[in-house]
């Protein structure tokens, strides 16, 4: 049965990608969900801006691993997927890493903290100028805020 899951997600991935280099491809406006860690929505938001698509991205965050340990037991328990916690960590380490690497390459970048009950925009950048960003920034949001301050 894991085999056969495997194979289902592998599908459903393939055939999204498929999906959003058609969109590029035919100037189609779209929108995709992505935890950052892999390079594919990297490659994708590359191609994307050749072509001359602008690209917003709305980054979710909480401040701590733990948190999102916590919140992938808690979908467990109420009937949702897991994700082994070495996973969780690796996509965690390497999400930030890579919105710290390809920040400059998005027009629109709205950063959401998720650690308390309700989301909060924490910092947004418009064509690489910071047009909003409240006085505690998380942690996490600092080095893109450094990044853009050089600008």
């Amino acid at each position: 049965m894991i085999q056969m899951q495997s194979l289902e997600e592998w599908i459903r991935k393939s055939q999204k990608v498929k999906s959003v280099k058609r969109y590029i491809e035919e100037g189609k406006d779209f929108s995709i969900e992505t935890t950052l860690a892999g390079k594919n929505a990297i490659r994708q938001m590359q191609k994307a801006k050749n072509l001359g698509y602008d690209v917003t991205m709305f980054y979710v965050a909480l401040s701590n691993v733990k948190q999102n340990i916590e919140r992938v037991a808690m979908r467990v328990k109420n009937g949702g997927h897991g994700i082994p916690t070495e996973d969780i960590i690796r996509r965690n380490t390497t999400s930030f890493k890579h919105l710290y690497e390809y920040a400059y390459m998005i027009d629109n970048l709205i950063l959401i903290d998720n650690s308390e009950e309700n989301g909060e925009i924490v910092l947004e950048i418009n064509n690489g100028i910071i047009t909003f960003e409240i006085c505690n920034l998380p942690k996490w949001a600092l080095p893109v805020v450094e990044h853009f301050k050089k600008l």
